[in-house]
């Protein structure tokens, strides 16, 4: 019911369909063998699931789909067996909520997850629990998450296949290439496989940009290397180390392109040959062995799908199976428990939120009082801004989404069979939105709910307005504990700083890319850009003026963050006005690919929530030497790209003075 993210990238239709599916599927097993409440929590359960399942995940969704399945059937065991106990079912919400908020340590997806059982949980109705009744629902719950796996299993996704092909092709390639260069410096590489890796991505340009990171990382991965490999074979005279480190890399790549089963400790060890290969080149050759080195343990990292595209100890590809995600899962939450902590505070304001919700609900005896905890599980998240706003919108989709779903309940009554398909039509709805915004998926979502409640026909008796009423009641305890308990001060100027660092690059590395790629819409894709920085900046500096501190350190780490970001914001507009109409067509292609690297090393990667964003300067002041190293290859007539090189030296120079 709330597991579908806020702005969840619309999937494939087929996968769609195959996730919609499993929901009716599940609320028919729910009706036909479960007690009160049981087809509501299996068909709930299952849209969890599927829409899990739909998220791209390096991992693959089997083992997502049944991690998911279990955790959902605990909670439901838990809802259904202290239900009808007051006292007892506000203790289990409450506890149950603070370790659904300490989940969003981990990621985004697992803290709305978490917070989907909590809302599984809390819709449990007040019916006095059998060992029979909670087995049976619990199993319920269980199967309607795993029907989602058995899906995929019959019915598996086949977009980005043609992708995955040219993908592997580019590093078969690349391995071939890499044992030519070994016993020939001057081979040079095939462009040809390296080239269609670049045309399938560039006609689904649009869907890559929403993918992660770690899956936006494959597709300028492979030319990166190919420079690396052709840089360092040109040194191999002088070197006779070097083709030691070629032959070895092309090892690690024809692993990357097979499909053994023991293709994830070949490559483990292979990385590790190369690695001490490098040790042996000369000084000269130090730094290009080592930059390939890095970018083979990104690239086996990413096809054997670790947790994050930055991989620091090749040891961690050694660990097999979804288990290896439960220390590095255990390991974000303890850095969390800390009173200062966003994601602990935001725990400890949804336990209390839902808390007090199901306590009003319980004993305030209000029609459709479940709609307050849950509310409440819709509206909270460990955001640092535009808090209040974000509240009170996803309140109004909320109302929106009740108001339309019970105009069909009013006429028709749906319950049963009916219900689930109204349910499932209302969920494929939430998906088409999706992209629209947190109030249309509120809006979308609480429909879903309204209909989902009733294929159980266990829905109290009262009308609309109830449950508007229920809503509103639910959004205003999520505002007033988020009130008297905010995050800290400093911490909430940290992860605005943040957050401003952040759109401040993007905006920079929208301009900087559109130099050697161009853009569809620049005058609007550049505005959109520089709106979101100026939104940020407007954030930031709120943050700023709410900080009481008489710290002198403070005042002068705001006085040079604020000049560098103008320093930032400068370079940008200049670079604005120099933005060939479209990109010169003589430009090298390392050149290009230098400032692909560069535009990487600047865009980061994700956090987790509640930790700031931050630069790797080390990273970003290579990849801006790389630029200055390719720039040489630049004719008389390419102004453009030399005011580009001169600018990114002092975009470098800013970001790399606040990250120190």
């Amino acid at each position: 019911m709330k597991g579908l993210p806020e702005r969840l990238a619309m999937p494939d239709l087929g996968a769609v369909g195959r996730s919609l599916v499993g929901v009716l599927l599940a609320a028919i097993a729910g009706l036909q063998w479960g007690t009160a409440g049981a087809a509501t929590a299996a068909a709930g359960a299952a849209a969890i699931a599927g829409a899990a399942a739909l998220q791209d995940s390096p991992r693959g969704p089997l083992a997502l789909v049944g991690a998911i399945s279990v955790q959902m059937s605990f909670a439901v065991a838990l809802g259904t067996s202290t239900s009808s106990y007051g006292v007892l079912f506000v203790l289990a919400a409450t506890a149950w909520c603070f370790l659904a908020g300490i989940q969003w340590a981990v990621s985004v997806n697992a803290g709305l997850i978490a917070a989907a059982t909590g809302a599984l949980l809390v819709t449990a109705p007040p019916v006095p629990p059998t060992p029979t009744s909670v087995l049976t629902t619990a199993l319920l719950t269980l199967g309607g998450g795993l029907v989602q796996a058995v899906l995929i299993g019959l019915w598996p996704r086949r977009r980005w296949r043609t992708q995955r092909d040219a993908l592997t092709r580019a590093y078969r390639s690349l391995g071939e290439d890499a044992k030519r260069l070994a016993a020939d410096p001057n081979a040079g590489v095939d462009a040809a496989p390296l080239q269609w890796l670049r045309d399938t991505v560039t006609m689904t340009d649009r869907q890559a940009r929403r993918r992660p990171l770690a899956y936006r990382a494959w597709y300028g991965l492979p030319q990166r290397i190919s420079v690396t490999l052709t840089a360092l074979a040109a040194r191999s005279a002088d070197d006779p180390a070097v083709p030691t480190v070629l032959r070895a890399a092309a090892g690690v790549l024809d692993v990357v392109a097979s499909r053994s089963h023991t293709a994830k400790r070949d490559a483990s060890l292979g990385v590790l040959q190369v690695e001490a290969a490098s040790d042996s080149v000369a000084v000269i050759n130090v730094a290009l062995a080592h930059r390939l080195s890095h970018q083979l343990r990104e690239a086996v990292a990413l096809r054997f799908g670790e947790l994050t595209p930055d991989v620091e100890h090749v040891s961690r590809l050694r660990r097999r199976g979804a288990l290896s995600a439960l220390p590095i899962a255990a390991a974000a939450i303890r850095a969390h428990l800390s009173w200062g902590s966003p994601i602990l505070r935001h725990a400890v304001r949804l336990s209390a939120g839902v808390g007090a919700a199901v306590a009003v609900e319980r004993f305030a005896d209000v029609p459709y009082g479940y709609w307050i905890p849950l509310t409440v599980l819709m509206v909270l998240r460990p955001e640092t801004a535009h808090t209040y706003t974000r509240c009170a919108g996803r309140v109004a989709g909320n109302a929106v989404g009740i108001v339309a779903a019970s105009v069909v309940t009013v006429i028709w009554h749906p319950t049963g069979l009916a219900a689930a398909v109204l349910a499932v039509l209302a969920l494929g709805v939430a998906y088409v939105v999706s992209g629209y915004g947190y109030v249309a998926t509120s809006a979308a979502l609480a429909a879903v709910v309204v209909f989902l409640v009733d294929v159980s026909d266990a829905a109290d008796a009262g009308t609309a307005t109830d449950r508007l009423i229920a809503t509103l009641i639910g959004g205003a305890l999520a505002v007033l504990v988020h009130v008297v308990l905010p995050d800290h001060s400093m911490v909430r100027l940290r992860q605005r700083a943040g957050e401003l660092l952040k759109t401040e690059i993007d905006y920079a590395a929208t301009v900087i890319k559109a130099f050697v790629h161009g853009l569809d819409h620049p005058g609007e894709a550049l505005a959109a850009a520089w709106e979101r920085a100026f939104r940020a900046r407007a954030a930031f500096e709120a943050a700023a003026g709410a900080t009481t501190s008489d710290s002198g350190d403070l005042r002068r780490w705001l006085k040079s963050y604020r000049t560098a970001l103008n320093a930032i914001t400068t370079s940008c507009a200049t670079l604005e006005s120099n933005l060939p109409a479209r990109p010169p067509a003589t430009l090298h292609t390392d050149f290009v690919v230098a400032v692909d690297e560069y535009a990487e090393a600047l865009s980061g990667a994700p956090t987790a929530p509640g930790a700031p964003w931050r630069l790797d300067g080390d990273r970003l002041a290579a990849a801006e030497q790389r630029i200055r190293e390719a720039g040489r290859s630049l004719g008389p007539d390419d102004t453009a790209s030399r005011v580009l090189v001169a600018e990114i030296g002092d975009i470098t120079r800013s970001l790399v003075g606040i990250t120190d």
